[in-house]
């Protein structure tokens, strides 16, 4: 068991604390730990079990922070700044479960649009002038459309769960603060 020590905060500090809170089952040192040595870990958070606070949050840079998104992913989670970093994390994770998992996703699409493709023109049927703003890079050649509303990267996900033989909502979810998109 790690070695302990008790203080004392006043009521605003404990508020902020709250504010911070991902889950009922993190504790007050959960929480501390992750907004004081957030600077300590460079680079990507390895997963962690379900029920355990991340260390720092998955931001790139120049990415906005916009609310507390989460992946999870077969029993583990992993913070992400915003909706498009959760949705992209979601996309690598599947692809690092099956490397076929992209090309599978690529013949999906939805009305003009695909939902990945090898070349950012190619991800906007109709409109490839929204490549130049919208189409950012996943992995190995692979693009992504990230001008998405919650309610399309919610659709997205659950097709891409289905393609990967994963049920959404239990295998694999993105959560907004406590909630399922």
């Amino acid at each position: 068991m790690a070695v302990t020590k008790s203080i004392e905060i006043d009521l605003e500090v404990n508020a902020a604390i709250e504010r911070r809170r991902r889950s009922f089952e993190e504790s007050a040192n959960d929480i501390l730990r992750r907004a004081l040595l957030a600077g300590d870990s460079p680079g990507r958070v390895p997963l962690a079990p379900a029920g355990t606070a991340t260390d720092t949050e998955t931001k790139r840079p120049g990415e906005r922070m916009t609310g507390r998104w989460t992946v999870w992913f077969l029993g583990r989670r992993e913070a992400a700044p915003n909706l498009k970093g959760a949705y992209r994390h979601l996309l690598l994770l599947l692809h690092d479960q099956d490397g076929r998992f992209l090309a599978r996703f690529a013949g999906q699409q939805a009305r003009a649009r695909r939902f990945v493709a090898r070349s950012p023109e190619d991800l906007y049927l109709n409109s490839p002038e929204l490549a130049k703003h919208h189409a950012k890079p996943l992995v190995d050649g692979w693009f992504f459309d990230t001008n998405l509303s919650t309610d399309q990267v919610a659709r997205r996900a659950r097709i891409a769960a289905r393609i990967a033989g994963l049920r959404y909502g239990e295998d694999v979810k993105i959560m907004k603060g406590f909630e399922e998109i």
